[in-house]
């Protein structure tokens, strides 16, 4: 838990390195030597008397970081101004850095006390331009690094680019120390907001200095603080593991930082962080253990976590009782993400009790805070709580919509990508740590051997370093020959999964494109079918029929949700009858029920049995009532003739045929008016079916297609059109499966 305590705090602020001492004076004995100092010595121990405060372990509360903060400022400041009296470049930068550390932590401490903190967010930027400048003009790379690293930050997002530019700098400097700790605090930044797989190379590398630099302190302080680098640089790998599933080797990290803990009495031995992991795998005793530790630190973030197990055992009402005392705690501190856990364990736990609506505001609050730090972890556990909640009430809408952001959110944070380079980083390690022990191995077979030299007389001694070359010799090709091996069959893997990947990801594509291609035509067709009913509803209305207007309307607000509704590539034929059954009624109304139809079956058809695409029928018959019956003769009684639709579906062998058959004034006729009328805009009803068939049967292997036949009388006239459409019927039953 401590590494809460002070991340939330520390991350923020920015640090002054100096040169190696053979002691470690702690700060006491600083402040004692700068009466006897002058000039130079004098300006480097002013400033390391001011980066030890920066450094040193924070109180709870506003004044504790305010008083911390002017205790650096007076440092520095007198720092400061010793270093222009004497012109001492290095020692104005050092000076100008830790007057920004002075600002970042007074402005964390106003947040804390709830205050606003845009002048200190100024006087940061202030100090930051004088040291950036002077900096670069005396190519100065360690104090340009400490500037960038420090830089105030701009937006929610920036803290890891200005983390990432100090990097070259310390690198050109040589300034390991410095190196270790950005790339701590870049993976800690990547690993906050869900980017695993960013996280990974700075973890490592952070990892690899810290560990390399532990010991390499100047004082007590300093000395401090790389042991919590390092233990938090675990920590990291360990949350990392923890992420990818891999919780036993997340526990293996943490028990190295518990050793280290131990050894270096450092007060941090994970018994938090450990908690967490048993309550993942499920161990729950384990969980409640080490979160009650004697040697546990007592705090809100343990509390929460206690309630977090407490949900897990479904003891909801113990979890509340502690999340509804540490919830103000959080909201004083003014820290949005620490407050996020609280607000979805309560969201949780009241879904637990089946209090849903009690549960709601806690997870749309947190949804919020989450969507605003940009945290895709806890975002990811929001939406999945959210659509929970909203499932049980009934809103599935809601529901589904959370969800499907949920799973493409877990899909995002948990790629391959990451999921790989942890697992050959893990190998790597084993590899590392086996390569170790031979080594350790063969130097102790080295020693054995160096004893019996002694023993032996003077006569053996060239046999036993023959024989101990020889095995020397032995090992080492063995080792060379296996590495050499491994590596070869790790490529091979490798060359082998990234090609596995690319096929599958190749036909997901294609798939991909037939699905838009598909649902680029049914967009053409539906806004043609909607135009064409939003008029007739006009005509209506310029008629000044409000009865029919509304009864229209009705009919046209109930066939577009339907419409709307089905999404799917194919849906019930009982369905799709529906919908066009409410459109030829919208139709007759409109011609003013000029022409009747039916539907029948001529054998027996299961309609909720069979898919097919929406809106096939449809073109078919508007074609039939817009060119076929709106120019219809009158009889030989003078009347208009009624004009006659029929649909009738059969079932032959494996495929399932619509035959759609009119009285209407046929083809030929249709298309000399068509040429005669002002309006030249032609049909795309059947283009875009023709398109859409053909779509789904790439798609499908399916067999699909429709023909056009005129009719005539016994006299040669014109007697309508029939359109036969016919579609594979297993492939359909497939579909719909």
């Amino acid at each position: 838990m401590k590494k809460y305590l002070l991340a939330a705090a520390i991350i923020l602020f920015s640090f002054q390195s100096f040169s190696q001492t053979s002691d470690l004076p702690t700060l006491e004995s600083l402040k004692k030597q700068v009466p006897n100092l002058k000039d130079t010595a004098l300006v480097n121990c002013l400033n390391l008397i001011s980066y030890n405060f920066s450094i040193t372990g924070f109180g709870p509360t506003s004044a504790d970081f305010i008083r911390r903060s002017d205790s650096i400022f007076r440092y520095a400041s007198l720092a400061f101004e010793e270093a222009k009296k004497i012109n001492y470049k290095k020692g104005i930068v050092d000076a100008l850095n830790q007057l920004v550390s002075s600002q970042n932590i007074k402005g964390f401490g106003l947040r804390l006390g709830q205050q606003n903190d845009s002048a200190a967010k100024v006087t940061q930027q202030k100090y930051l331009s004088e040291a950036i400048a002077l900096a670069e003009n005396i190519n100065y790379d360690d104090g340009l690094g400490i500037a960038y690293m420090g830089w105030p930050q701009q937006s929610r997002n920036d803290t890891i680019d200005y983390m990432k530019k100090s990097l070259p700098y310390f690198q050109k400097a040589g300034d390991e120390k410095k190196e270790g700790e950005a790339c701590t605090w870049i993976a800690e930044g990547y690993f906050y907001k869900g980017y695993y797989e960013n996280a990974i190379e700075y973890c490592q590398r952070g990892l690899i200095l810290n560990r390399k630099t532990v010991d390499n302190a100047r004082t007590k302080v300093e000395q401090d603080w790389r042991y919590y680098l390092y233990q938090q640089s675990l920590t990291d790998m360990a949350d990392l593991y923890k992420a990818a599933g891999d919780y036993q080797s997340s526990l293996e990290y943490l028990e190295t930082a518990t050793r280290f803990g131990i050894e270096r009495n450092t007060g941090w031995t994970m018994e938090g962080e450990k908690g967490e992991i048993f309550r993942l795998i499920g161990n729950y005793d384990s969980s409640f253990y080490y979160l009650r530790k004697p040697n546990t630190i007592a705090n809100e973030w343990t509390e929460r976590e206690i309630a977090a197990t407490y949900i897990m055992v479904k003891q909801y009402d113990s979890a509340l009782t502690i999340l509804n005392q540490i919830e103000p705690v959080f909201r004083k501190t003014n820290i949005i993400g620490n407050l996020l856990p609280v607000l979805f364990y309560t969201g949780s736990a009241y879904a637990g009790k089946n209090e849903y609506k009690n549960a709601l505001p806690y997870a749309r609050e947190g949804i919020s805070n989450a969507e605003y730090l940009g945290v895709r972890p806890d975002l990811m556990k929001g939406y999945e709580l959210l659509s929970r909640i909203h499932h049980n009430l009934g809103n599935n809408d809601s529901a589904y919509y959370y969800l499907d952001k949920y799973i493409i959110l877990k899909d995002s944070i948990q790629n391959k990508q990451f999921l790989f380079r942890i697992n050959n980083y893990k190998k790597n390690a084993a590899d590392a740590k086996q390569q170790s022990q031979l080594m350790l191995l063969d130097k102790d077979n080295k020693l054995k051997d160096a004893q019996l030299k002694q023993e032996v007389q003077q006569k053996n001694f060239l046999l036993i370093v023959l024989s101990a070359l020889g095995l020397t010799g032995f090992f080492a090709y063995r080792s060379i020959y296996f590495k050499r091996k491994n590596e070869r069959l790790n490529l091979e893997i490798q060359l082998t999964v990234q090609r596995l990947e690319s096929e599958k990801k190749h036909t997901e594509l294609k798939r991909l494109a037939s699905d838009l291609q598909m649902q680029a035509l049914r967009a053409q067709m539906n806004p043609h079918f909607i135009f064409n009913s939003l008029s007739s509803i006009n005509w209506f209305i310029m008629e000044n029929d409000k009865e029919k207007a509304s009864d229209y309307l009705t009919r046209f607000s109930r066939l577009m949700r339907m419409v709307l509704n089905a999404q799917k590539p194919t849906i019930p034929l009982e369905d799709e009858l529906t919908m066009l059954e409410l459109y030829l009624d919208m139709e007759r109304m409109r011609l003013n029920y000029s022409f009747d139809y039916s539907v029948t079956f001529t054998n027996a058809v299961d309609a909720g049995g069979i898919s097919i695409p929406p809106m096939l029928l449809q073109p078919f018959c508007e074609n039939a009532i817009w060119h076929g019956f709106a120019n219809l003769d009158a009889n030989a009684s003078g009347s208009k003739t009624q004009g006659q639709l029929n649909i009738n579906i059969k079932t032959e062998g494996n495929m399932i045929e619509f035959a759609v058959t009119d009285n209407g004034i046929g083809r030929k006729e249709a298309e000399i008016l068509a040429r005669r009328s002002v309006k030249k805009e032609r049909s795309k009803g059947l283009s875009i079916t023709r398109e859409r068939l053909a779509l789904f049967c790439a798609e499908h292997n399916a067999e699909a297609g429709f023909e056009i036949k005129d009719l005539a009388d016994e006299k040669g006239a014109a007697a309508g059109t029939r359109v036969i459409l016919r579609i594979s019927y297993n492939q359909v039953l497939e579909e719909v499966a």
